[in-house]
């Protein structure tokens, strides 16, 4: 194809291209366009030989124009000249190529009415050669035989083929020689000159092809297969997913994916589904429409990307079968755990043996079990592609295998609480489909373990000793697991009686919380019970005779001495003292020892209410926030 158009600069140039051949032309600031793309190769060589001086070559220079064709000078002597210009390639490597064009445009003519100009490929060069040296022609490409715009017209050749064929063949490079046809090449009346500012300049309309990734194909959340048996799909065996990728990154928002799905024992009835794809190295997804399958067949499919100029090759093929129907309900017994409307209580620290049966129905392949409800088996797209991924029908914790299809399974589990408790028990197919619930209930006595405080009230900044006891009838219990603060669990050994001890540190100035539970000889597990404290946020305040007893007597008496000791609010780590006062009057000051504690002694004069206010002190002098406001009544006589 031959392209001529009047000269009006890069510009212009870029415009008319546009508007005559359809290139996209892709320049800063505009809209990225749908394949095939244009790109500009860069240039290894321009410049061109003369016949008058055969051993030298001329590079383009500026202000120089490119001469071409014969032409006299003052001394009459003759020069040919041909034009070559080198591209480098490599940028297209493994790209499909639609066409090619080479731009140049002219500065001058001997003679307007005569314009032949042609194109051809050469063998490949890496520097302007010279007259003697000249590259052997390969293949004459495109002309230019029209006057129009003379002498200031802008020239296109069409050198498409040459692109395509130097890349079929892995050549990075190609030459393409400018010249006057050789029966006019030896006329001066056609010589002319080419602009050294424009130069010879070319585009490549390319396209790189899309492609699916064999390794991310997916089918109702598990990973393509061939092997047999096929995996049987239930809910989401309509949901087909396929990474597909395209190395332009201006194509990928219009990336399409299409899904073709047949019948195994007909591959003739293939139907394709088309999806829009997702973001960068995310899954596209097509949901097949209902009764696209049949529940009991099975089906093959593979997908391949597209994006509106190119179609990449079709998948590895990936089969299935489709199971939509649900199992039947199973039935529930209990050698040892009686049902709840016989009125009896299950037995204290014996593990529950449940039966479940699938009745017959082969399409029972195991059961699902849980106490007091069971949730919903959850898909998502949480697969590093964003694909879905459904866990298999027996990966999920409480859950069984039958004996045979349709037969039984016996489980051995301990009670999560005591009073009323519901098992609930499904039946699961291989297709991970589920039947409905069926719930057994029980009667639990109470089984949890006690938790004890030894040593008073605990204190922030103190060890705290908690004694952990079995619940009532509970026999051959050999250790606890304890939780501290929902961290992990330890554990301590049981003694002969049963109890056993857990000591820690009171340093969250929030409080802490306790989980524990027992286990057994014969394997069972108690119901966790929680312990909690907390602290108040003042100074810590702890008598040997003042307090206030819980049934609210008074203590000590009219000159009996007692001691009060300070400890530090919580979360405080520097206390330097305290200061206190009885009853509101004078304040008195009690240096902090190394622990952060203080102890005075106060023997009482009168009897009655006493009220103790405590400030701890920092060593800047800072005082509490809140003060510990201390009451107690002090007796009238001594007890």
């Amino acid at each position: 194809m031959t392209g001529l158009w009047p000269r009006r600069g890069l510009a212009g140039l870029v415009a008319l291209t546009l508007g005559v051949t359809g290139l996209a032309v892709i320049t800063t600031g505009g809209a990225a366009a749908a394949a095939p793309h244009t790109e500009t190769p860069p240039s290894v060589q321009v410049g061109w030989t003369d016949s008058a001086t055969p051993a030298k070559a001329y590079n383009l220079a500026e202000q120089v124009n490119l001469p071409l064709g014969t032409r006299l000078d003052e001394d009459g002597v003759s020069h040919t000249s041909r034009v070559y210009a080198t591209f480098d390639l490599s940028q297209f490597e493994g790209r499909k190529i639609y066409d090619g064009k080479v731009f140049v445009t002219e500065y001058s003519a001997a003679d307007c009415t005569k314009r032949a100009v042609e194109i051809w490929r050469t063998k490949p060069v890496g520097t302007t050669p010279t007259w003697n040296r000249r590259p052997a022609p390969l293949t004459k490409l495109d002309e230019v035989l029209t006057p129009n715009f003379c002498p200031k017209g802008s020239l296109t050749f069409d050198v498409g083929a040459a692109v395509q064929d130097a890349m079929a063949h892995k050549q990075r490079r190609v030459t393409f020689e400018i010249r006057v046809p050789e029966q006019f090449e030896n006329d001066p009346a056609y010589g002319r000159t080419l602009s050294w500012s424009y130069g010879v300049r070319s585009s490549v309309d390319y396209n790189s092809l899309p492609t699916i990734d064999s390794g991310n194909l997916y089918n109702g959340g598990v990973p393509c297969t061939q092997l047999k048996p096929y995996p049987r799909l239930g809910g989401f065996a309509n949901v087909l997913q396929a990474l597909g990728a395209d190395p332009d990154e201006w194509d990928q928002p219009s990336l399409v994916t299409e899904y073709a799905v047949w019948p195994k024992n007909d591959a003739t009835a293939r139907t394709v589904f088309t999806a829009d794809s997702s973001m960068p190295g995310r899954v596209s997804t097509v949901n097949l429409p209902a009764g696209t399958l049949v529940d009991g067949k099975s089906y093959g499919w593979q997908a391949r990307a597209g994006d509106g100029t190119d179609l990449s090759a079709w998948s590895k093929k990936c089969f299935f079968t489709y199971d939509g129907t649900a199992p039947t309900t199973p039935t529930v017994s209990s050698a040892n755990y009686p049902p709840f409307s016989s009125g009896e209580s299950a037995p204290v620290g014996v593990p529950a043996t449940f039966t479940f049966s699938g009745n017959g129905n082969k399409d029972v392949a195991g059961f699902e079990y849980g106490w007091n409800g069971l949730g919903v088996p959850a898909c998502a797209g949480s697969g590093d592609v964003g694909q879905l991924e459904c866990p298999a029908p027996f990966s999920r914790p409480n859950s069984v295998r039958a004996d045979a299809p349709g037969g039984s399974a016996t489980v051995t589990l301990s009670p999560v609480g005591s009073g009323p408790q519901r098992l609930t028990v499904r039946s699961i197919d291989l297709a991970g489909n589920r039947s409905e619930g069926i719930e057994y209930m029980t009667l639990v006595p109470s089984i949890e373990p006690e938790v004890r405080v030894e040593g008073g009230q605990p204190e922030w900044g103190q060890d705290v000793l908690l004694k952990l006891v079995p619940a009532n009838g509970m026999t051959g219990v050999i250790e606890y697991e304890i939780t501290l603060d929902g961290g992990k669990p330890v554990t301590r050994q049981a003694e002969e009686d049963g109890t056993a001890y857990f000591r820690f540190t009171a340093n969250n100035p929030d409080g802490h919380r306790v989980s524990v539970r027992s286990h057994s000889a014969n394997g069972f597990v108690s119901p966790t019970v929680d312990w909690s404290t907390y602290f108040l946020p003042w100074p810590g305040v702890k008598s040997d005779v003042y307090y206030s007893p819980e049934d609210g007597h008074a203590v000590g008496g009219v000159g009996v001495p007692g001691t009060f000791t300070f400890s530090p609010p919580p979360g405080w780590t520097d206390v330097a003292g305290y200061r206190y006062s009885f009853n509101g009057g004078e304040v008195a000051e009690a240096p902090a020892g190394g622990d952060g504690r203080a102890t005075i002694s106060w023997t009482p004069t009168e009897a009655g209410y006493v009220t103790l206010i405590v400030h701890a002190v920092k060593a800047d002098g800072t005082w509490s926030d809140y003060p510990n406001w201390y009451s107690f009544e002090v007796a009238a006589t001594t007890p």
